[in-house]
């Protein structure tokens, strides 16, 4: 069988994150903060407030190159979802900030569960008459890079708000641990924490259109990963089976073990041209973009599940060591399923969206997407 493996955005920058990841792809902790050292945080920033004033596909070259050698970095929050928030503050507090992102001299990360979308807030605001008031619980936050401030997204008298606050003030998380994937989490519990009127930096309609970009944003460099990740857990699974020998023939040589990883590699296909169509319609700011992301987040999932679970069938027992690559791989396609909603919560909104649309035309809809 014939395969290629092209990249979805080829150039400097993947070749750049590419090589980091292979470079410290076996260490197990990472010094220093590597996203802010190697300037991302500055992709999406714009020129005028001290950043590259990059686009969204820049940033989804950096997503590609780390999945494809299996390494985490908090990019998609810290470069993407950080810079999107900050763009709903006013001019002079917006541009300030971003500035201190893009030259590394603020560490911001938002104070968001990896499985909820953004503007999915799961904090409560309450108008106090020297500030505001926090309460509520998050769960799954990414704590991989130090922080010195969070954006917080919370919900103030039925409206969107988001606000920026010191570290130090939010306090140690309840809970710390690693997910399945490798990643650092941990859990906030803010219990009636009070913070400044100014640390309010957005709220209604403009806080609003910010957590929907950066779900949009999240979701289209989530799927990046997806398919990065899928491509490079085909290639090592193909490898495997021409390496790896049994009754004294190369495993490659059994027909059902190639259907296997043809079947692979189709669905990596479907996935790798679903992903490039959402970044068009993300390109053009199409009307449904939220629906075409939806039904690629359900889409991908099942690809990637199923893909994940034949690939540590045919390591045999490697695929249970997570030394190897293609272990941790699969690990990532599992995981990432139930990175910002898992499939089941976005196929319930696109039943919902569909009106009388049952789940055989749900199914329908994304088997046609892909």
């Amino acid at each position: 069988m014939s395969t290629s493996f092209p990249s979805l955005f080829p150039g400097m920058l993947l070749d750049a994150a590419s090589r980091y990841a292979q470079d410290h792809a076996a260490v197990p902790e990472l010094p220093g903060d590597p996203v802010r050292e190697l300037g991302w945080t500055a992709t999406l920033v714009p020129e005028e407030a001290g950043g590259v004033g990059g686009s969204l596909a820049d940033l989804a070259s950096i997503v590609e190159g780390l999945a494809t050698h299996g390494m985490h970095l908090p990019v998609v929050e810290t470069c993407a979802v950080v810079p999107l928030l900050l763009q709903a503050a006013a001019p002079e507090v917006g541009n300030r900030w971003l500035g201190a992102v893009a030259e590394g001299a603020a560490q911001l990360a938002p104070l968001i569960a990896l499985s909820a979308m953004p503007e999915e807030m799961a904090l409560r605001a309450r108008h106090l008459d020297i500030g505001y008031e926090l309460n509520g619980f998050v769960q799954g936050v990414d704590v991989s890079l130090p922080a010195t401030h969070w954006l917080v997204p919370a919900e103030v008298d039925g409206e969107a708000a988001i606000f920026l606050v010191d570290a130090e003030r939010v306090g140690v998380p309840v809970a710390r641990y690693r997910t399945m994937e490798g990643r650092r989490g941990a859990d906030f519990a803010l219990a009636r924490l009070t913070v400044p009127q100014g640390s309010c930096i957005a709220r209604g309609g403009q806080a609003g259109d910010a957590l929907a970009a950066a779900s949009d944003a999240a979701l289209l460099l989530t799927a990046v990963d997806t398919v990065a990740a899928l491509a490079a857990l085909t290639q090592q699974t193909l490898g495997h089976l021409k390496e790896r020998r049994q009754f004294g023939v190369a495993l490659s040589t059994f027909q059902v073990l190639r259907h296997r990883v043809a079947d692979m590699y189709v669905k990596y296909l479907g996935a790798k041209g679903l992903t490039i169509h959402c970044f068009h319609a993300h390109e053009q700011k199409v009307c449904d973009l939220r629906r075409s992301l939806r039904l690629a987040k359900v889409s991908l999932a099942e690809t990637a599940r199923g893909c994940a679970e034949a690939a540590i069938q045919m390591h045999g027992g490697m695929g249970l060591s997570e030394e190897v690559l293609a272990t941790r791989l699969a690990q990532r396609l599992i995981a990432s399923e139930f990175r910002y909603g898992d499939r089941l919560s976005h196929a319930a909104h696109l039943k919902a969206s569909q009106g009388d649309a049952g789940p055989s035309s749900l199914s329908n809809l994304a088997r046609s997407a892909q």
